[in-house]
């Protein structure tokens, strides 16, 4: 007699081991990727700030062609001039680009997240809020990019006879005709304000960027104090930055390679100071 009731298969689910096999796999799996994933977003993340830099080397050379070949200053103070209101009378070199630029986010590195409570408002907004009242003092004077503006400016010292700086020097920029090598000359790097001095007392702490970055003849201390570097800051290789170069071109440059071995200032800062040879 046939049976009417074929017997059903009793295997409807996976037993423990398959189970922990399936774990197994997912988390070797997912070992091997995820690093793969993290490096993939930290070179979208270089090649984001090396486009950034691009753009800002473009801006410069439009504003050298529009004044004579002359460098912007790091800044100028004048506190009758509001015309931006959050600049509070300072406007440094990325401000004074924003003509060219039409854009400020290319002032800011998408690895350079960091804020300081040094740099809220007195309504406690940081530094990434629009809505700061110190929005573009901050934007000039924390952007992520340094400018050598020891080399590249030239420090007078006395009054400003065009603004109204309470400080007895002010900067101007420099004739880059007058360097010997435009496109072995540094203009500017991935930067912070990292272990310099707060206005209102102590130091500051974070990664935040900065304006300005010093030349190997002014390192001072060790690492990982910023100042034994100038400034600069690599943020995506431990001693590698992003550089732009006076000629407008950008490249990833060893720390090392950014200082000459030798006891005379003007060599040791010959990548700094326009010889470049």
């Amino acid at each position: 007699m046939i049976n009417a009731h074929p017997r059903r298969d009793r295997r409807t689910a996976f037993t423990l081991i398959e189970l922990l096999v399936v774990i197994a796999i997912i988390a070797i799996l997912a070992a091997i990727l995820f690093p793969v994933f993290a490096q993939a977003k930290i070179a979208a993340k270089k090649t984001s700030s090396l486009s950034n830099m691009r753009q800002v080397g473009t801006a410069m050379l439009m504003y050298l062609g529009d004044y004579d070949d002359v460098t912007p200053a790091l800044y100028y103070y004048d506190a009758n001039n509001l015309a931006i209101p959050s600049t509070q009378g300072f406007y440094y070199w990325p401000v004074l680009l924003l003509p060219y630029t039409k854009s400020e986010s290319i002032f800011l590195c998408p690895a350079d997240t960091a804020d300081d409570p040094v740099l809220a408002d007195s309504q406690g907004r940081g530094r990434f809020d629009p809505a700061n009242e110190l929005h573009y003092y901050l934007m000039g004077a924390n952007p992520s990019y340094g400018y050598n503006y020891r080399y590249l400016n030239t420090q007078i010292m006395s009054l400003d006879p065009n603004g109204s700086n309470p400080t007895p020097f002010y900067y101007v920029g420099k004739a880059a005709t007058s360097l010997e090598s435009t496109t072995r000359t540094v203009f500017m790097g991935e930067a912070t304000m990292k272990d310099k001095a707060r206005p209102g007392g102590g130091t500051i702490t974070t990664t935040i960027g900065y304006s300005r970055i010093e030349p190997p003849s002014r390192w001072v201390g060790t690492l990982p104090d910023a100042r034994a570097i100038g400034q600069l800051w690599p943020r995506f290789s431990k001693d590698v930055v992003n550089v732009l170069w006076l000629d407008g071109h950008v490249k990833s440059t060893g720390l090392k390679a950014l200082k000459v071995d030798d006891p005379d200032p003007a060599i040791m800062d010959r990548f700094w100071n326009g010889t470049g040879n």
